[in-house]
């Protein structure tokens, strides 16, 4: 994802996009309502406070006086808890709200944009972004307008102390707007940067924690730790970034806020030598303009703070915008039989040509290898198959429909799957047996079902049995083991068709027959479609799809290609090769 921040760029951000992002994320407005008018009520007292004060501190001591100076406190201090009280809850729900429509959104992207966009960087924008600018902009839509009311009201009661004292508060008004937007295009910058910078090293993290027995099996441990200290290195920097910019938000506040307070206190040491106003006014303006330039201060925050979500959120919004798969259809067709057609289908990622003009025809019922050398465009076809891409031209048909002309449920739906090295997700193994059926499955029917394809012998050897702990990507289990779950799982799913990726390749040849065994006999009658080099399992498929730099070479059986398709004999030679220098 190239969301660098480049050089010499404004830091005003896309508004559109960030607005586009507040439709979307779902923010819990009935708290953030609540909320508001607490804090919108916390103000309201708080214009009370200078005058109340400046009533005891000029020597007042009535008891109506008193009596009012503590049921304002009491107040004041009921109102300031309810106000921090609704506010975390409200922040908490929306980065709550905000993650889940960030992963509806990962989960229905076309699969093409993941092509150029690596989705362990994307991840971080659920973790990181998120928690921070959800807090930042509950902070802001509570706080914003109830301070604003505070700054008016408290200049219009000023006002009636002295216009002079109103016009000291406003002197410094134009270089607190020149700071403000200054500074909010520095923290979008910043901020935008740091993110990108959080996004890398957990993409970079991730990719290698999921491959540490690679690291280590060609001990690359200390290249790797140098690329780690890199990657941690660049966030360092943006870290760094911020704080020397929080430093100097710091010390020009500081400097603002006391060029503020001198201004105050010589504009009213003059009027009251004057005698223009009172001690008891003198004492409310001089706290008046202690609250004030808090106030204004916090305005200013207000606006930083919400060009810091802006560039918090950056990739969100852009996210947001990612292309999704469309349900474009109306009228849901259902196919009657399970067989498959690709006519001149040609299909390109981006200017690379993965597959052009094919065509071929997998009969329901049927068995059918696709066999290529690598980038030949194997599992491209599957994945068109799947409707993860859209072809450039030609059509791909499902039980005579064209598969763009079918909902995605409908037609992925009677397709099962069972990919290369059958990664599956953590949790026990019941769950991992039963992952994408959307129906109850009792005990029973696990059981009888893993009897069939041998995974009952594993789980007998487990001593929890069902509720058995699997690792991540299954990596607690053998090769063969794994496909026999996925295997039991697919007959479960009862699917009209099965799309098997290489599903022996991992496998010694013992355990390749009895997979290709469990494939065979526990499938008859579904259409099958197995991406494989296995010379053993081509022979017992009904048809062979041979691909070749993307072009179809050849199409039929085993004997009906043997010593006619060039491209064909070239695989068996390889293959048979590549046995000769294993043995």
């Amino acid at each position: 994802m190239d969301g660098k921040v480049k050089k010499g760029e404004s830091g005003r951000g896309s508004w559109r996009d960030f607005w586009n992002l507040l439709k979307k994320i779902q923010l819990p407005w009935h708290w953030i309502i609540i909320a508001f008018l607490c804090n919108f009520f916390y103000n309201k007292v708080m214009l009370k406070l200078p005058t109340i004060t400046a009533g005891l501190m000029s020597g007042n001591l009535d008891n109506k006086v008193l009596w009012d100076a503590i049921w304002f406190y009491v107040l004041f201090t009921i109102v300031l808890c309810g106000d921090v009280a609704l506010r975390t809850p409200a922040q908490h729900i929306a980065a709550r709200n905000a993650r889940r429509v960030i992963w509806r959104k990962m989960l229905h992207i076309r699969m093409d944009y993941y092509d150029s966009n690596n989705p362990s960087d994307i991840m971080s924008t659920i973790t990181n972004d998120t928690t921070t600018a959800a807090q930042l902009l509950v902070q802001f839509l509570v706080g914003f307008l109830p301070t604003l009311y505070y700054v008016v009201e408290a200049l219009k009661t000023i006002s009636s102390y002295n216009i002079w004292l109103t016009i000291s508060v406003f002197l410094l008004l134009p270089v607190k707007i020149l700071y403000m937007v200054f500074i909010g295009r520095m923290r979008y910058k910043t901020q935008d940067s740091l993110f990108q910078e959080i996004g890398g090293l957990t993409a970079y993290l991730a990719e290698r924690v999921r491959n540490l027995s690679l690291i280590k099996t060609y001990t690359n441990e200390e290249k790797e730790l140098k690329n780690g200290e890199k990657a941690a290195y660049g966030l360092f920097h943006a870290n760094m970034r911020v704080n020397k910019l929080q430093c100097g938000i710091t010390a020009l506040t500081t400097l603002i806020g006391m060029a503020q307070v001198m201004i105050v206190m010589v504009f009213g040491v003059i009027l009251l030598k004057r005698g223009d106003i009172d001690i008891s006014q003198w004492v409310a303006f001089y706290m008046f303009s202690g609250t004030l330039s808090t106030a204004f201060s916090n305005l200013i925050d207000y606006w930083t703070n919400l060009k810091m979500i802006q560039g918090t959120m950056a990739r969100t919004a852009k996210l947001l915008l990612a292309p999704e798969e469309e349900e474009t259809v109306t009228d849901t067709k259902r196919p009657e039989h399970a067989e498959v057609t690709f006519d001149k289908v040609s299909f390109s990622y981006g200017d690379k040509k993965a597959i052009e003009d094919i065509s071929f025809h997998v009969p329901a019922g049927s068995s059918t290898a696709i066999i290529g050398l690598c980038g030949s465009g194997k599992t491209t076809s599957v994945s068109l198959l799947e409707h993860f891409y859209e072809p450039c031209k030609g059509t791909v048909s499902f039980g005579g429909i064209p598969v763009s002309e079918m909902s995605l449920d409908e037609l992925r739906s009677h397709m099962g799957y069972v990919q290369q090295g059958a990664d599956i997700f953590s949790g026990t193994a019941r769950e991992a047996l039963t992952y994408g059926l959307h129906w109850e499955v009792s005990d029973e029917e696990i059981w009888e079902a893993a009897e069939r394809t041998g995974f009952a012998d594993v789980l007998r050897k487990w001593e929890r049995g069902l509720d058995s702990p699997v690792a991540p990507g299954g990596t607690s289990m053998s090769g063969g083991q794994r496909q026999k779950l996925v295997l039991t799982r697919e007959f479960m799913r009862k699917s009209d068709m099965i799309l098997l990726d290489e599903p022996t390749s991992a496998l010694d040849v013992t355990a390749s027959k009895m997979i290709q065994d469990t494939i065979f006999e526990m499938f008859p009658g579904r259409t099958k479609i197995i991406i494989t080099h296995d010379l053993s399992l081509l022979e017992r498929v009904d048809q062979i799809v041979v691909l070749n730099k993307g072009v179809l070479a050849g199409c039929g059986s085993y004997d009906e290609l043997y010593g006619s398709c060039q491209a064909f004999m070239e695989l068996i030679a390889a293959c048979e090769a590549e046995k000769e220098a294993v043995r």
